[in-house]
């Protein structure tokens, strides 16, 4: 199964500041993101509106069980 590596997605988009930034949000509220190992749909689609050449799929990696 594949899960979603938030961390990397966001510490390649500039890190944490960044990313609420550019979605909006608390500077912290990313570290709860990589802290629950979600994020919502919402924040995916600002996240690609605001950098739409990202290709989404490369941080989906395998999920360690």
């Amino acid at each position: 199964m594949k899960q979603l590596n938030i961390e990397r997605l966001i510490n390649d988009l500039g890190g944490a500041a960044a990313v609420a930034e550019a979605t909006g949000v608390v500077r912290t509220q990313p570290y709860a993101w990589i802290r629950r190992g979600s994020i919502r749909t919402t924040i995916l689609e600002r996240i690609k509106e605001t950098h739409p050449l990202l290709d989404i799929n490369q941080y989906f990696e395998e999920k360690s069980e």
